[in-house]
């Protein structure tokens, strides 16, 4: 009987061993899975978030006002609203990978298989004022957003980010020097 119960004890010994075991197994098994899945991560832009550029031009309302659209068709947005008589005109820009014109932040990735695809949108704010004035004020806003994704080879999954994008200044630059020509 002494032995029974001492082969017991040596029995339910080697199996909290075992348990203890293959509990620490798992651990490092998670641990390593977890250290392993892609890492994705955004530093926002570092332009502060400018409401509009405003500018004085030396021009009459109609003469800003057929150049305003004419930079609008020769660089190919979208037009989305237009109203001649308050002077508002609102466009998109075409979805890019790496536009010039928006700063959508820093990306830091780890783990990925491929590069991750990254897709940005633009939108472009005009109002030109001054219809009963011997010179029109033009002001500009630009708008944008990313989106970003990567496929995680661990999880079996894509992981998306996305978020704001800002003006660099470049494309205000570039509309107030069309219009003023």
């Amino acid at each position: 009987m002494e032995k029974k119960i001492k082969d017991d004890e040596d029995v339910r010994r080697k199996g909290v061993g075992l348990l203890l075991i293959l509990a620490l197994l798992f651990t490092v098994l998670l641990g390593l899975a977890l250290a392993g899945c892609t890492k994705l991560e955004v530093t926002p832009p570092s332009f502060e978030l400018r409401l509009s550029e405003s500018k004085p031009l030396a021009k009459p309302f109609d003469r800003v006002w057929a150049r305003a659209i004419g930079w609008f068709d020769a660089n190919e947005l979208e037009l989305e609203r237009i109203d001649e008589r308050t002077g508002y005109i609102e466009g998109k820009l075409a979805a890019a990978t790496d536009s010039p014109f928006m700063d959508c932040g820093t990306v830091a990735t780890r783990n990925v298989v491929v590069k991750p695809a990254l897709t940005q949108q633009g939108r472009v704010r005009m109002q030109v004022s001054g219809q009963n004035a011997p010179r029109a004020t033009v002001m500009i806003y630009m708008s944008g957003t990313y989106k970003l994704s990567v496929y995680d080879r661990y999880a079996g999954r894509e992981v998306y980010r996305s978020g704001p994008c800002v003006s660099n200044d470049e494309l205000e630059k570039r509309i107030f020097a069309f219009l003023d020509s």
